[in-house]
């Protein structure tokens, strides 16, 4: 009360609420565009990795189907960048899923020569590289600033979402039905949709100031390599970015090494056929899906920098404890009641699977720590014209460094044993956190990471 009047007190309105990022419409469409193709894309993988093994009845040449999926994101990565850079992103990511459904039409065709199915992905892949790297860089284009973080956790779940769609469900359940032609069939009218999405687009920024170019000048081509060195030298001189590359790419690296270990894996260690492996492993689309939901949270709350740490040094202690399924089915082996490859059964599924899928789940979890806070950084830091090189040159390290491993990695489970292996990936995850908790400490002591060259903070 004031002179016998009551007091007003005038509540603040609240504050509003942030919008969905998918209630963005340029975001949905680009986001519909890359789950609807990838899911298609994957499903294909698992149909050539299903036809090459039956019509050769060996894993030499499925090694070679995956190296034809691998080594041209490596030697067209260098052109890439520059391409996604200077061309119309909206027009590139309308030409890359139109060719992809016209490769899709081509698998069909070559369905019983593994030849011509291996030489077709090698143009599949270069054509998802570009996809892949425009589809990136266009994010921070249709979203603002402080959706970023948003828009790359659903990104991720696109990644994730679609590996499991295509690779878990279209793929196994499409193949023993209506067979390699209806898988090809129905991944034509999935790119062709895609199409539809990326054409609904507006112009992106970049594109509606300087006109949608279709075609870009021969001496930007020819100096691809020239500015692929100079993309490298801007990211030494930025810390932050420099680190953040690193994260994303040890991340791409460990999907392609844990796709080659999984088959041995289940044949050495659980004793299951190979292809129960999708649900075995179900829990780590399941975990990836969880940790991609409570990402925003979670770098809200620790950072970027630290979200990612977080991840890398959960996926170390998710490797080890699957590598440790191997001496503990030795223990329990002499064992009557928990004898794993007894006939006791929980479920059907012995303690070994049930101990992998307990596993898996947190795998997943933490592995979805660790490529969306990176993208960001990587977003966020990278000069505007140059984005399209930083992404390429991103595809280009993860696969470079995942070459050798994908052909050793075998070969060396097969000489020591998975657990090894499991072990050896666990300790360059560990090493990695190490490294970004020094740098961490580093910056902190400083007050702030330091600024990206050129770019304001």
């Amino acid at each position: 009360m004031r002179n016998g009047s009551p007091q007003l007190t005038l509540k603040r309105p609240p504050a509003p609420r942030p919008r969905p990022v998918l209630g963005n419409r340029n975001f949905l469409l680009l986001w519909l565009a890359q789950l609807i193709s990838q899911s298609a894309q994957n499903a294909i993988l698992f149909t050539l990795l299903v036809l090459v093994t039956s019509l050769t009845q060996g894993s030499t040449y499925t090694s070679i189907l995956v190296l034809a999926f691998v080594v041209p994101s490596v030697v067209f990565g260098v052109f890439s960048g520059v391409i996604v850079d200077v061309w119309s992103k909206r027009l590139l990511l309308v030409y890359t899923n139109a060719a992809r459904a016209l490769f899709a039409v081509l698998f069909l065709l070559s369905r019983d020569h593994v030849a011509g199915l291996i030489a077709i992905s090698v143009f599949f892949s270069t054509a998802s590289q570009l996809f892949g790297t425009t589809d990136a860089v266009t994010v921070p284009f249709v979203v603002k600033k402080d959706e970023l973080i948003a828009a790359n956790s659903m990104f991720s779940l696109a990644v994730t979402g679609s590996q499991l769609l295509g690779m878990i469900f279209l793929g196994p359940i499409l193949l023993p039905t209506v067979g390699a032609v209806g898988v090809f069939t129905a991944t034509t009218v999935m790119f062709a949709i895609s199409v539809g999405c990326a054409w609904l687009l507006p112009p992106i920024e970049h594109d509606a100031i300087h006109g949608e170019r279709k075609l870009p000048a021969w001496s930007e081509i020819r100096e691809a390599g020239a500015d692929y060195v100079q993309t490298l030298r801007t990211l030494k001189r930025d810390a932050v970015a420099a680190l953040a590359l690193v994260h994303y790419a040890t991340g791409s690296s460990l999907v392609l090494l844990f796709a080659v270990l999984v088959p041995r894996y289940m044949q050495a260690i659980l004793k299951v056929a190979p292809d129960k492996a999708v649900t075995i492993f179900a829990p780590v689309g399941i975990g990836a899906i969880l940790g991609l939901r409570a990402l925003p949270m979670i770098v809200a709350r620790f950072g970027k920098n630290r979200t990612v740490i977080i991840g890398l040094l959960g996926l170390a202690l998710c490797l080890v404890a699957l590598g440790l399924i191997e001496p503990i089915a030795i223990l329990l082996k002499h064992t009557e009641s928990l004898n794993p490859f007894g006939r006791e059964r929980a479920g059907g599924l012995s303690i070994l699977v049930l101990m992998t899928m307990a596993f898996a789940g947190p795998l997943g979890f933490t592995y979805a720590l660790v490529n969306a806070p990176a993208q960001t950084v990587l977003h966020e830091r990278a000069p505007l014209e140059m984005r399209g090189r930083v992404f390429a040159a991103q595809v280009v390290l993860a696969n470079a460094a995942g070459v050798l491993p994908l052909i050793v990695a075998g070969s060396v489970a097969d000489i020591f044993g998975v657990s090894p292996v499991l072990f050896a990936i666990a300790m360059v995850m560990a090493s990695i956190a190490g490294v970004s908790v020094y740098l961490e400490m580093k910056w902190s002591q400083a007050g702030r990471p330091p600024p990206a060259p050129g770019v304001a903070a």
